[in-house]
């Protein structure tokens, strides 16, 4: 693995745009170039969120730093992943059970969802079906492989469980309800899109509120590419986006509490914020006086007369629309 790091590091030309970019970094933690360069220091500070290589186009401090803090704390598979095929072990309880009426397509909810949030499963459900696609989920379902843990298992192995999981999909599309999910699992299969890239395809069979919403868009970490399609999206359903700057929840990193504070405030005037992560959405769920939030699914499906999933929500959800 440090001939991996050490090859890596060699493609770097220290110009900076990493730390630029990391939210971290904006409040006294990790520097990415400082690990490029050759430093060992921040790594229990890192978010996870790979805005260091999105902006790169010419080497990969996100791996580079998840292989250093892999190394470091000496990760191993968990019990948890080996007994389910999750990094979280799913929730008992679904809260609400997802209606599933067919084949078109596949939803991959992810850990996130499965454990955390599993009413946003219910949510996808029906928001497929208001777009008019006949969804299931995804039959050989489990976890992307994404999470440091997997670090240690050869790629090969890793893209054969990949392969594995999207050959259940049949040829079928997979919506995945988490980038991070989309992004693994892409490579192996391209019909594998995350709900804000599959939803933008079909942006004439969208639901729309009667009343226009003023909303705060947070797309995510890792689907802030796709930020220009889900601003389409909302505002197809009639939403008004009132915020301009997008940014990282920092997931459960020392710097979470100062980028939540900036989301909530940025999303200012806002009626409720949509996100299109899970881990967001959790983030925000639980801030204390924070705004109302829901997952881009839970939105579709609130416009098309299903809000079953707000019920389980710890910030209650005004009627909107």
């Amino acid at each position: 693995m440090m001939q991996e790091i050490d090859k890596i590091k060699r493609t770097c030309i220290l110009c900076g745009k990493c730390t630029a970019a990391c939210p971290s970094c904006a409040h006294g933690g990790i520097d990415p170039m400082e690990i490029m360069a050759g430093g060992e220091m921040g790594l229990d500070q890192c978010i996870q969120c790979g805005m260091c290589s999105q902006v790169c186009h010419r080497s990969d401090p996100f791996t580079v730093i998840r292989c250093m803090i892999y190394m470091e704390q000496g990760i191993a598979l968990s019990e948890t992943f080996k007994q389910t095929g999750y990094v979280r072990a799913p929730a008992d309880d679904k809260c609400v059970e997802p209606v599933w009426t067919g084949d078109d397509a596949y939803v991959m909810p992810g850990c996130v969802v499965g454990a955390m949030a599993p009413f946003i499963e219910y949510a996808s459900s029906v928001a497929m079906e208001a777009v008019g696609v006949h969804a299931s989920r995804l039959p050989k379902d489990m976890c992307c492989l994404h999470p440091i843990q997997f670090m240690g298992v050869p790629e090969h192995e890793k893209r054969e469980m990949k392969r594995g999981m999207c050959a259940s999909a049949d040829g079928k599309d997979i919506v995945t309800l988490c980038a991070g999910c989309s992004d693994e699992l892409s490579p192996v299969d391209p019909k594998a899109r995350h709900i804000i890239a599959f939803l933008s395809e079909r942006m004439d069979s969208l639901p729309r509120f009667e009343s226009r919403i003023r909303v705060g868009m947070e797309p995510g970490c890792s689907a802030l590419p796709l930020k220009k399609e889900m601003k389409a999206i909302l505002e197809r359903m009639n939403c008004e986006v009132v915020n301009r700057e997008y940014g990282c929840c920092g997931k459960n990193a020392p710097a979470a509490p100062e980028l939540m504070a900036e989301r909530e405030a940025e999303c200012d005037g806002a009626d409720l914020i949509v996100v299109g992560c899970p881990m967001c959405f959790v983030k925000f769920d639980a801030m204390a006086e924070g705004k109302p939030v829901v997952h881009l699914a839970e939105l579709v499906a609130m416009a098309a007369g299903h809000p079953e999933s707000l019920e389980f929500h710890r910030i209650a959800v005004p009627t909107v629309g």
